[in-house]
């Protein structure tokens, strides 16, 4: 028979089915083609048998283990952990799972993974993968290590190009959601920003610049909510002084103390703007008092902390404010070197429908041109055209500016360092080395989802994202991971960048997923599809309120808990009758008690193999309720004739909460 044959008849693959056979004990080469007839039974009685022990694991997994004594935990599968980093190239991964790589290849195949030996998978897909195999997966320190090695290379870049032309300062505002840091900018700049965003609050990273004392200082305005915290961070590793705006009616709170904790991590000096005080719950004395019992002392109580009272709503003490930060600023007089090529930051990036990837970069030292090659990245691109933030064209942008690119040939990561390349030569082999490499942001950020196999009896919720920006996306993403209700977890299947489209609902409707569309428009004709396919489609322009809607959506999917209740362990030392679905054996009590209509779990060389029902109990010859340990006992057991003679069995009773 065809080895293709056979696949067809087990519905897998060719290479899954020869990845396969050497587990089931049938080693006939790995190119091979024909399978003798004779093996053909027998081949597909032990995959159905294999099939039926991996289910059987998969249910165990999702009963909760109570009582049993942990010294003597027979049944119970250990989990090896294992680290891993933001990719993994996949005999890496068999490699430290200690596992021949044939068979991760086939667990791949089976999730709808196509990839070779030498590929490299995301840590989402590497994680899944691998806590199907029985690991416990945890994330490396790669990034810290990455984001370091970011942070060195773009110091090394400066540290060559320090030049004594002062630029402006870069100025960083943070503090809690709702608490008014973009509208003190938008009292800065007499504009009207604030009324432009979902709710009043923030969902981008934006830079902007404005006019103080005849003097340009550019602002990064970082969102306040607590799923903005990387967005928060990577505001703080590229500026000069921060501005920690605290409301005089809600004094310090979390996202407050994150942001001090970015601060501090920064070494960065700031100055905190108690705003709101127009109001009549305004208590400047409370806000002094936290930061003093941060150990953060305000200056007029003796210490090193600026703090400056404002009214962003009535732009009052304003230019104060601005006198301060310039102050600090000027402490440490920021100097670049504008002359050469650019060296700068990303601090955003999306697609935008007419023209494709843009990305908002911080320039740092040089000057950024029209036409300029550069690599950010994992992406390259060259000039196209250039803007300020209020829109207007630039033909050269120096340094502290903050500018929006047009010419790139992929998104590139928020965070990344853009360097321009004026060698035409260098340019090609780097943009070739770096293409190598590359992990598209343009295409979808696909997780493989396999709902079956999730450990531990938890309800899946599969969600599928699509938001405007990069940034959005991953904030979102944290965010979900951060939400936690008992018993559910929360799958992100797919996510990208741009509109809800057909594959999406498609997709959902495969996985049973709603759809998140974050900042992005609805389409009548995707809203009849998805109404079509029974699928839920969810569009959001504030993240608490996505948030919000999500766990509520957990709390009322989550399930009751399956839990085994330990009650006592026997070894079989006699077999006295065998029936198709029955046997009678005899053993041991060997520690807790055996009771009547209880559950059983046959155990073989600690390994669970199946689970059946005591019908029967008997102790010397007498029907009991109960026989406790160090005493013999009899039982009639319901289920797979497999016991023998040695094995352990381990009774318990099944109840639900």
């Amino acid at each position: 028979m065809n080895v293709s044959a056979l696949a067809r008849q087990l519905k897998i693959t060719t290479q899954e089915l020869l990845e396969k056979l050497p587990e089931l004990g049938f080693d006939i080469g790995a190119r091979a083609i024909k399978i003798d007839d004779s093996l053909v039974p027998k081949i597909i009685q032990a995959y159905k048998k294999a099939q039926k022990k991996e289910l059987f694991k998969e249910e165990l997994a999702q009963v909760e283990e109570r009582g049993r004594p942990k010294d003597k935990d027979a049944g119970a599968v250990k989990e090896k952990e294992i680290s891993i980093g933001n990719e993994i190239i996949v005999k890496d991964l068999a490699e430290i799972m200690n596992l021949p790589i044939a068979r991760l290849m086939g667990e791949l195949m089976k999730n709808g993974v196509m990839v070779s030996l030498n590929e490299r998978l995301d840590f989402d897909t590497a994680s899944i993968i691998a806590e199907d195999l029985g690991f416990k997966v945890k994330k490396s320190n790669s990034e810290l290590i990455e984001e370091a090695s970011k942070r060195e290379k773009l110091q090394k870049l400066l540290a060559d190009r320090q030049g004594q032309e002062i630029r402006p300062p870069v100025v960083v505002v943070m503090g809690h959601v709702d608490h008014g840091k973009t509208k003190l900018l938008d009292a800065i700049r007499e504009s009207n920003v604030v009324d432009q965003e979902a709710g009043g609050i923030t969902q981008h990273i934006g830079a902007y610049q404005a006019q103080a004392g005849g003097r340009l200082i550019t602002f990064l305005d970082t969102p306040g909510h607590e799923a903005f915290k990387a967005m928060r961070s990577r505001g703080g590793q590229i500026a000069d002084v921060a501005v920690l705006v605290v409301a005089a009616d809600d004094g310090l709170q979390p996202q407050t103390l994150e942001s001090i904790a970015v601060i501090e991590k920064e070494k960065l000096p700031f100055v905190v703007a108690i705003n709101k005080i127009d109001k009549d719950a305004a208590d400047i004395d409370k806000v002094k008092q936290g930061l003093a019992e941060i150990n953060l002392i305000p200056e007029d109580w003796g210490g090193k902390v600026i703090c400056q009272p404002i009214s962003a709503k009535f732009k009052k003490n304003i230019p104060e404010l601005l006198e301060m930060i310039l102050l600090v600023a000027d402490m440490e007089t920021p100097k670049s070197d504008s002359q050469g090529t650019a060296i700068g930051t990303i601090i955003e990036s999306h697609i935008d429908k007419s023209a494709g990837p843009v990305a908002t970069v911080l320039i740092q030292a040089g000057t950024l041109r029209l036409g300029d090659m550069f690599v950010v990245g994992s992406v390259s691109g060259k000039i196209k055209t250039m803007q300020d933030w209020t829109g207007k064209a630039l033909n050269q942008a120096g340094p502290a500016t903050p500018t929006k690119i047009l010419g790139l040939k992929d998104l590139p990561e928020v965070g990344e360092i853009l360097e321009v390349i004026s060698d035409k030569k260098e340019f090609k082999e780097k943009s070739k080395s770096k293409q190598k490499g590359k992990k598209s942001l343009l295409k979808n950020n696909h997780v493989q989802s396999n709902d079956d196999k999730d450990n531990g009896n938890i309800s899946v919720l599969n969600i599928i994202i699509r938001s405007d920006v990069l940034g959005s996306a991953e904030a979102i993403e944290e965010s979900l991971e951060k939400i936690k209700v008992p018993d559910t977890k929360i799958k992100v299947i797919k996510k990208g960048l741009g509109q809800i489209n057909e594959d999406d609902i498609l997709q959902a409707q495969a996985s049973q997923a709603i759809v998140i569309g974050f900042h992005v428009k609805e389409n009548k004709n995707i809203q009849a599809l998805a109404l079509e396919k029974n699928v839920n489609i969810l569009y959001f322009d504030v993240i608490y309120k996505l948030l919000e809607d999500i766990e509520a959506r957990l709390q009322s999917i989550k399930s009751k808990k399956i839990i085994h209740k330990f009650l006592g362990r026997m070894e079989v030392l006699a077999i006295f009758k065998k029936k198709r679905d029955s046997m009678i054996v005899g053993g041991r009590v060997l520690e807790g008690k055996v009771s009547k209509d209880s559950k059983i779990k046959v155990l073989k060389n600690g390994e669970v193999e199946s689970i059946g029902a005591l019908s029967n109990l008997q102790s010397a010859k007498e029907d009991v309720s109960e026989v406790v340990a160090g005493n013999e006992a009899g039982i009639s057991y319901q289920g797979d004739p497999i016991i023998e003679v040695g094995d352990q069995l381990e009774f318990f009773q099944e109840i639900y909460e």
